[in-house]
C-alpha cells in the first residue's frame, strides 16, 4: 500500500466514522495476497471511499472515467491515489492493459460492472470489461456490494459485504468469445446482486 493513499485512507476513514454509521462483512474473504478484480455496485460518488475503507491492509487501484481526469488537480490526486482513466463506451485497450499489468502484477483492481452510477437502485445489465480483464489475465473476482439504509444524511448506516471469492475456473470461458463473457458477466453481476438481497441476476 503506497504511503499516500494509506495516509488518504485513514483521513477519509475518520470522517466517514463521524458522518456515517459504516459496518463491514466478510473481510475474511479478502485475499491476502495476490492479484484480482473487486467488483461492486455503484450509487453514489463516495462509493469508491467507502470500499477501500472495507481492505484495511490491500490497496485498490480504481478505474475512473476520464472525464475526472480533464481536471488537471483532481486528475494528480486520482493518480496519486492509484486510480486510473478510462473512456466508457469506447473499448478503451490502454485502460484494460492497465488494468491487465496491475492484476498480473499482484495487485488489487476495483470496477464497477454497471459501467455508471446506478441511480435507481435496482438490478442493471452489467457491461462486459470485467468478464474481459478477468479471461486475459486468468484472474479471480472478489465480489462486494454497498447496502444503503433506507435512511439519508447523518449517521445512516452503509454496509460494505465482502462475498467469498469467485474463482477463474467458475466464470466458464469455455466456447464463442461473445457468449462466454455475457455468460461470466452475468453470473459476477449475480453474486453482486444476491449480496444485496436480489434473487436473480439482471
Amino acid at each position: 500500500m503506497k504511503p499516500f493513499y494509506a495516509f488518504a485512507r485513514l483521513v477519509t476513514r475518520a470522517i466517514f466514522a463521524v458522518l456515517y454509521d459504516v459496518r463491514f462483512e466478510g473481510r475474511e474473504n479478502i485475499p491476502e495476497t495476490g492479484g484480482g478484480l473487486v467488483v461492486c455496485n455503484h450509487r453514489f460518488l463516495k462509493d469508491p471511499v467507502v470500499l477501500v475503507h472495507a481492505f484495511p491492509r490491500r490497496q485498490i487501484f480504481f478505474m475512473s472515467k476520464a472525464e475526472w481526469f480533464q481536471n488537471k488537480p483532481l486528475g494528480l490526486l486520482l493518480g496519486a491515489l492509484g486510480a486510473f482513466p478510462i473512456n466508457r463506451g469506447e473499448g478503451d485497450l490502454d485502460a484494460i492493459g492497465k488494468a491487465v499489468g496491475l492484476v498480473q502484477a499482484g495487485h488489487l483492481v476495483g470496477i464497477f460492472p454497471e459501467g455508471t452510477r446506478n441511480r435507481t437502485g435496482g438490478p442493471m445489465r452489467p457491461k462486459s470489461g470485467t468478464a474481459f480483464i478477468a479471461r486475459q489475465t486468468g484472474a479471480d473476482i472478489l465480489p462486494c456490494a454497498l447496502v444503503f439504509g433506507e435512511r439519508r444524511g447523518f449517521r445512516s448506516r452503509i454496509t460494505v459485504k465482502i462475498g467469498p471469492v469467485i474463482p477463474y475456473r467458475e466464470l466458464g470461458f469455455e466456447g464463442e468469445e461473445r457468449t462466454s463473457l455475457r455468460r461470466a458477466s452475468k453470473l459476477i453481476m449475480g453474486r453482486i446482486n444476491t449480496l444485496l438481497g436480489w434473487e436473480e441476476a439482471p
